[in-house]
């Protein structure tokens, strides 16, 4: 960012945070997007939600195909009675994903998700998986406003807004 600008005395991560705001208030409240964590690692049959997570899509595992989404109840019934560690169906309870109790291993994982914002611990989201150019756009509007360039800003959030809707 600061090879566009022609101050660098800004913050990086407050342009991208006002970034960010802007694409939330474009998405509104409400809307997810399909996403697909790469991979979802499990330990004993449970592993983290991605962050930003809303709903499940799909779980499958590389050799024994697509698992199908169950109740806790139903999971935590096998989970007592099972022990081969093939995971078969799981569900989701809380911030985990659960599944065959000795199953250790990854999982691919598609779900809905929420834009999660940038930051040091979280270096990518779908947003600027499936279209990085849109945030250098939105980040350039907003370099533009903070160096007092207001009217050159509205380009570079148009071009941002129309990627996003294209």
């Amino acid at each position: 960012m600061q090879n566009w600008a022609e101050r660098t005395d800004f913050d990086e991560d407050e342009i991208i945070g006002l970034a960010e705001a802007d694409f939330r208030l474009y998405f509104g409240p409400n809307f997810a997007k399909e996403a697909t964590s790469s991979p979802l690692t499990f330990t004993s049959g449970a592993a983290t939600l991605p962050s930003g997570f809303i709903r499940p899509l799909a779980m499958t595992h590389a050799t024994y195909g697509s698992l199908d989404l169950a109740s806790i109840e139903r999971v935590r019934e096998r989970r007592i009675n099972d022990t081969t560690g093939i995971p078969g169906i799981y569900a989701i309870s809380g911030t985990q994903a659960l599944t065959a109790p000795a199953y250790t291993g990854d999982l691919t994982f598609d779900y809905e998700g929420s834009l999660t914002g940038l930051s040091g611990s979280n270096a990518t989201n779908w947003l600027i998986t499936n279209a990085p150019q849109a945030y250098i756009a939105m980040c350039q509007s907003y370099i533009k406003v903070w160096e007092g360039d207001v009217s050159g800003a509205d380009p570079y959030r148009s071009l941002a807004l129309g990627i996003l809707s294209d």
